[in-house]
């Protein structure tokens, strides 16, 4: 059975639930946790050096990290990844747009003011953070305001990459009224066959960090 390392909490780790919920696809999870170190713990280290989450463990053993390369492994041979070479250089534009503008605004802006000790710490990059988020989903609204999907005509991983963070806007003070092409998008993503809502578990059993590890000492 797959394994995937990550938790309910992190956008990174629903992106992969969702693309296995939607292929039917049965795993495990073990609770690995950014707000307690544990991406960077040694026993983790060894499984992913890059000491982020997800990973998934394969059936064979092998493993394999980061969502986007996640997301395209699973995809691979369904709908979800096109077949035709200018089409997948689409899908592959607005992961990257996520990974290195998306995610860098809306999910860092999430974590300084849900998970940070003290976020009035960080007032100054939260204020940075509001105006690059505020950019970020303009582009995703203009975007949506001329397509269905984000691209192509049909749903790829693309979509499922931007969804979770995007979801989440509400929780950092951004209105879902105010981005109308986001919301009717967002909609459409939540009657994919296989949804899986935003803090929901698809794993078929649950696993403890440190009952996980208990039995695999360095």
């Amino acid at each position: 059975m797959l394994t995937l390392f990550g938790n309910v909490d992190s956008g990174n780790v629903h992106k992969v639930q969702m693309i296995l919920s939607r292929l039917s696809l049965p795993f495990r999870r073990v609770d690995v946790r950014q707000d307690r170190g544990q991406p960077r713990d040694a026993r983790f280290l060894a499984i992913n050096p890059m000491g982020k989450v997800p990973a998934v463990q394969l059936s064979d053993g092998d493993i394999l990290s980061d969502s986007g390369a996640i997301l395209f492994y699973f995809s691979s041979g369904t709908p979800l990844w096109p077949d035709v070479r200018r089409d997948q250089a689409e899908v592959l534009r607005w992961m990257f747009f996520e990974q290195y503008s998306h995610e860098p605004a809306l999910a860092v802006l999430r974590y300084l003011k849900r998970f940070a000790p003290d976020p009035h710490a960080h007032q100054l990059r939260i204020i940075e953070l509001v105006s690059k988020s505020n950019f970020v989903l303009g582009v995703l609204e203009k975007r949506l305001a001329e397509a269905e999907w984000v691209a192509g005509p049909a749903p790829t991983i693309a979509d499922y990459a931007l969804y979770p963070y995007t979801r989440w806007m509400d929780e950092v003070g951004f209105s879902h009224d105010d981005w109308p092409a986001i919301s009717v998008w967002l909609n459409r993503i939540q009657k994919l066959p296989g949804f899986l809502p935003l803090y929901t578990d698809a794993a078929t059993e649950i696993i403890a960090f440190a009952d996980y590890f208990a039995a695999r000492p360095l």
